[in-house]
């Protein structure tokens, strides 16, 4: 059984329609002020850029083509103790910073992804203690 509330029909239809997105808008504007399609209007930039020798215009035709990597964190090699506590995780961590073999900024994401690992485990661990109280709960009923 479908629940009416939630379908659309001829008299039930959304009030608010989304309209169209920006790059729509504005490539319609291009075509109203310069009867260029897509295609055409990118030809003429491009051709203004060169002949012109637009050099800010040039820039962002190249950027367009072949944007600027990201940058990526360095590979890091220190001796981490995968199976050691938390503290002696960060310890190690600390560690590295201070010698020199992590850059403080990748030391600084290290000990955060811990702190995120502790907290999924923190809800976990509640998760489960609900669940075993809820459990022996419904027993003693």
């Amino acid at each position: 059984m479908t629940n009416q509330a939630t379908q659309f029909s001829k008299e039930r239809q959304p009030t608010k329609r989304r309209g169209k997105d920006t790059r729509t808008k504005i490539l319609d504007a291009i075509k109203k002020e310069t009867q260029l399609s897509e295609e055409l209007f990118y030809r003429e930039v491009s051709k203004r850029a060169i002949t012109n020798n637009d050099v800010v215009m040039m820039k962002e035709l190249l950027m367009r083509v072949a944007p600027v990597s990201k940058p990526v964190a360095p590979d890091v090699r220190f001796d981490f103790p995968e199976d050691g506590t938390p503290v002696q995780q960060v310890d190690a961590i600390m560690k590295a910073v201070s010698t020199g073999k992590v850059p403080a900024d990748v030391g600084q994401m290290l000990v955060n992804m811990i702190r995120a690992k502790l907290d999924v485990l923190e809800i976990s661990e509640l998760a489960d203690r609900l669940a075993a109280i809820e459990a022996q709960l419904a027993q003693d009923k």
